[in-house]
């Protein structure tokens, strides 16, 4: 425990005060802890804790005016920065646990796409028309692709022979 000119001496080496009044008056107003004692030459008696503590916060106070800084408010947007990228963190985790799973999903459907039969291949199905089509509906769709085709027009002459060949048996 340090008495009142001990810690008198200590603040002056920190360069914070040299009067004892000013010490009193911060234990008066409660920012320095200290006790009473019961010996008259000494008033008080302050903890080497509660004095590191009160010389670190006066510091901080002094540096804070130098800068221009408000601590508390540094304070509380650092804890909110903190804070706010945790759940940053938890959002990604949250993310890639979705991709996961739309992967996974989109590995299921390829494999069912695979042992599925595919639709049986007709005339119908070539052309791109319904399942029962109309036979004339049927023809001129083989007539639009025969002239597609067509050798005369640019067309390739074994694709045409063969659709052709088709066309006549569907007829």
């Amino acid at each position: 425990m340090l008495n009142l000119k001990e810690v008198t001496e200590i603040l002056k080496d920190e360069g914070i005060t040299d009067s004892e009044q000013v010490v009193i008056r911060w234990i008066l107003d409660g920012k320095l802890r200290a006790k009473r004692t019961k010996n008259l030459n000494i008033d008080y008696v302050i903890s080497p804790g509660e004095l590191a503590a009160f010389i670190l916060k006066k510091l901080i106070e002094d540096k804070c005016k130098q800068f221009g800084v408000d601590f508390h408010h540094w304070e509380k947007t650092f804890n909110e920065n903190k804070h706010l990228k945790e759940e940053n963190e938890e959002l990604k985790t949250k993310v890639r646990i979705e991709q996961t799973k739309v992967r996974g999903l989109k590995r299921m459907l390829q494999a069912e796409y695979a042992l599925a039969d595919p639709p049986p291949l007709t005339y119908s199905t070539l052309l791109g028309l319904d399942i029962n089509p109309d036979k004339e509906i049927m023809k001129k769709e083989f007539k639009k692709l025969l002239k597609a085709l067509h050798p005369d027009r640019g067309g390739d002459e074994r694709l045409f022979r063969v659709f052709y060949e088709h066309y006549t048996k569907a007829k």
